[in-house]
């Protein structure tokens, strides 16, 4: 197919005009004032949210080379989504920022390539300085505080996690499932995170979420490597005369058994996905021998049985497991309470008493942890499907934004932890020149954009607010949006974790790194542009 391509201004112009649209859709979302977008799903019901990477997901644009614009914002929302499950908006809110920061400075003659240069230094002082002011999280106080928020001021949300963390620590493993309920209800079971994912992206059953969820698997376990899909082909025989699902974790699963397995699962004959085990050598036996004791499941090793010969008779059951592309999460284990468990437990336990390394540690007790089998399961319920997406999509936000903050801390949230990296960014543009430095105060003007957003989103004056929160020394003072009042932000329980903020501002830079350095858009042809152009 032909193609168009558009150079220099024209390119920019086009490129501008998609991220606006998107950014425009997106930015009203944010803050506890912002409102919720509605989509038509043509095959569904529609969808209403506030999630920014949803909301950017789902944007296309008839116009190939806004759509491009679009596309190149969108990917910054993607990444923080993929990267921490939470502040999607205000990547994209911080991206546009430094586009439009950026395009002027070039309109006045800059060069983007050493731009960049200045805004990647920048970029670097305030990842330091997000490190320095945060603050470690061990209460569930503020797991709550932090759900809440992360739910959209939903203080039901923040009591569910919070009621998670209370029962099962502050590692917990959550899986979501739907109901037909009207009620959200939370239900602690058995189960376990695993530290692997699907082996390729033919077993997905969702993609809209890049998960492969099976309900009520035979778990099949090998020590071996399964480099030939005629070694298992008994088993995916009785596997299929029994009409039944099938998850295959292994030492490896090499690509000539994967691409063989892969095509039956996408031609709709089974239903499978395989994965490799947890850990490495020593470690990675005893984890599968783990999973074996909590499914009921007779380990296969091929010093002492032919894998060929294997059924489903030498497999364990659970009720179901979700497995995504680095982690999988398995429920309701056939045996978590059997006497091959209570072994294993006590064995690893007095190993943990006289191992002398962090490392060998760590490895127990991530054994152990598979062990332990607790997780908590939340059905998410609604008065119709609509409802119940919305609320789910707000949880998954949530629990993100809980686990983050469980593992790097919190600094003040309601856009302040950005400015409080101001001063460390004007010292370093002091120290810089021509283009470079004014890459640099591209940064330096966008990390203003959230608080300022947030203020509009509630109906204030945003420079008035940004004024009254830089004039105060404290460095938890700032702006309760929800309230439209001013105080410590930590007292009045307005937080964010700090790994959401950091990979929100990252993803932006970088979004806005390659917008900026783009001399030319190159789209496939379509009556649509041609009627653009003219």
């Amino acid at each position: 197919m032909s193609k168009d391509i558009y150079f220099d201004t024209d390119a920019a112009k086009r490129l501008l005009c998609g991220m606006n649209k998107v950014a425009d859709t997106v930015a009203p979302t944010f803050g506890p004032k912002g409102r919720n977008v509605a989509f038509d799903q043509e095959y569904d019901v529609p969808l209403v949210t506030n999630d920014g990477a949803t909301i950017a997901g789902r944007i296309e644009l008839p116009d190939g080379a806004e759509n491009l614009g679009a596309a190149l914002l969108i990917e910054a929302a993607k990444k923080s989504n993929e990267a921490s499950g939470d502040g999607t908006t205000a990547s994209v809110i911080l991206a546009r920022s430094m586009i439009s920061h950026a395009y002027k400075t070039i309109a006045a003659g800059a060069n983007p390539i050493f731009l960049k240069k200045g805004m990647d230094k920048a970029a670097a002082t305030v990842k330091e300085s997000l490190a320095k002011l945060a603050t470690d999280v061990r209460d569930v106080k503020t797991i709550r505080n932090i759900a809440t928020i992360s739910g959209n001021n939903d203080p039901d949300i923040g009591e569910l996690i919070g009621n998670i963390y209370d029962e099962l620590g502050f590692d917990p493993v959550v899986l979501l499932e739907d109901t037909q309920m009207s009620e959200t209800v939370l239900t602690v079971s058995h189960g376990c995170r695993i530290d692997s994912g699907y082996l390729s992206r033919y077993f997905i059953t969702d993609y809209s979420r890049n998960v492969c969820e099976i309900d009520n698997p035979y778990i099949f376990l090998c020590l071996d490597e399964i480099d030939d899909i005629n070694k298992i082909m008994h088993l995916l025989e009785d596997t299929l005369q029994k009409k039944a699902s099938l998850v295959i974790i292994a030492k490896d699963v090499k690509d000539s058994a994967i691409s063989g397995l892969a095509r039956n699962v996408e031609a709709g004959v089974i239903k499978a996905v395989a994965l490799k085990g947890p850990g490495y050598s020593d470690t990675r036996d005893r984890n599968i021998n783990c999973l074996a004791a909590i499914t009921g499941a007779t380990v296969v090793d091929s010093a002492y049985m032919d894998i060929s010969e294997c059924g489903l008779e030498v497999c364990g059951r659970a009720k179901r497991i979700v497995v995504e592309k680095n982690i999988s999460t398995l429920e309701g284990p056939a045996c978590p309470n059997s006497e091959k468990v209570n072994e294993l437990r006590h064995r690893i336990n007095e190993e943990l008493k006289t191992t002398t390394t962090d490392y060998s540690r760590d490895k127990l007790e991530q054994s152990l942890g598979l062990l332990n089998s607790a997780m908590a399961v939340i059905s998410v319920g609604g008065t119709s499907e609509l409802e119940m997406f919305e609320r789910k999509y707000r949880i998954e936000d949530a629990l993100n934004a809980a686990r983050r903050a469980a593992a790097e801390g919190i600094v003040p949230g309601g856009g302040k932890a950005l400015l409080l990296c101001r001063d460390a960014v004007q010292a370093l543009t002091e120290s810089m020149e021509g283009d470079e430095k004014t890459g640099a105060e591209v940064i330096l003007d966008s990390l203003e954009a959230p608080i300022r957003q947030i203020a509009e989103n509630c109906g204030a004056d945003s420079g008035a607010v940004l004024h009254n929160v830089l004039i105060s020394k404290d460095k938890n003072y700032g702006y309760n949006a929800a309230t439209g009042e001013y105080g410590d932000l930590m007292k009045l329980e307005i937080i964010d974790p700090v790994a959401v903020i950091r990979n929100s501002f990252e993803n932006a830079v970088s979004a806005a790194g390659n917008f900026i350095t783009s001399y030319a858009a190159v789209i496939e042809h379509s009556d649509q542009n041609s009627s653009s152009e003219g």
